[in-house]
């Protein structure tokens, strides 16, 4: 058995967690273990998702708590870029961040509070969405609860579920089905929408490859978007979430802006055993 100590931060964004570590001090072919092991709420650190940073060229890469990769982290690279100022690897009020999303531009707005420009949905492209045909406005039945599917690519794969009131019983069980229904075949994450008023609405996020989270950055982001399309709110929008909100901004190009916070909430050494 082997033992080794990886020094690593724990953050998070309206209380999406991350655990976030720098490429040197990880072995490739240990990753996906590592990511379970550590994800793990009751046996590691716990968390929703691992990030590992990449220096040269700065780049976030984003697993979620299964090991599963994603291509972008709303919540997630706004906990990467306060990392990077913590550890002394940023030092610039504004900077672009990688990610298999394209290219993130990132700002620095004051202690704690990153803009990010998460660029523009994709609406045509089924290849992004893993789907055989655009899924807009689809009847999709749960029992007796009736579901309106919205599909399309905000840095991810994001399907967008408008509802009277958010019910997590119905959320989590209807979310996994949704999220794992065939005809998604990379999954999707699902977001179940409450519009509150022209500029506030209420979410919350079944991930796939991590279940139900408290907040997702991409998926406010496309809940906005897809409300926006449909004339159900402005182009300025309050993401209220649990623990948290977030500000997303449509402009005239068509570019989406998220606003929000990043707190690291540990520092330390984590104990990583392997055979």
């Amino acid at each position: 058995m082997c033992v080794m100590k990886i020094p690593f931060r724990k953050y998070h964004g309206c209380g999406n967690d991350f655990i976030i570590v720098q490429e040197e001090e990880i072995y490739p072919e240990l990753l996906q273990d590592l990511i379970v092991q550590s994800c793990d709420r009751h046996t590691g650190i716990g968390a929703d998702g691992f990030i590992v940073v990449r220096k040269e060229p700065l780049e976030m890469l984003y697993y979620n708590q299964d090991g599963s990769r994603a291509p972008m982290c709303g919540n997630g690279i706004r906990c990467f870029s306060q990392f990077c100022i913590d550890e002394g690897i940023i030092h610039k009020k504004e900077f672009v961040v990688k990610t298999l999303a394209g290219d993130k531009i990132i700002r620095v707005l004051d202690d704690q509070t990153f803009q990010v420009n998460m660029s523009k949905p994709e609406f045509e492209d089924l290849s992004l969405t893993g789907t055989s045909k655009r899924i807009w406005n689809d009847l999709y039945i749960i029992e007796d609860r009736h579901y309106r599917l919205h599909t399309f690519f905000q840095s991810t794969i994001h399907t967008v579920v408008f509802v009277d009131e958010l019910n997590e019983e119905w959320m989590r069980k209807d979310g996994k089905i949704i999220c794992e229904d065939p005809m998604f075949s990379l999954q999707t994450n699902v977001n179940f929408v409450q519009c509150i008023d022209p500029t506030h609405i209420q979410m919350q996020t079944y991930e796939r490859g991590c279940g139900m989270t408290l907040a997702c950055g991409t998926g406010a982001c496309a809940s906005v978007v897809c409300a926006y399309q449909l004339g159900k709110c402005k182009d300025t929008v309050e993401v209220l979430l649990p623990k948290g909100h977030l500000k997303i901004h449509i402009d005239t190009h068509g570019d989406v802006y998220m606003t929000g916070n990043a707190q690291c909430i540990a520092k330390g050494e984590y104990v990583y055993e392997t055979n």
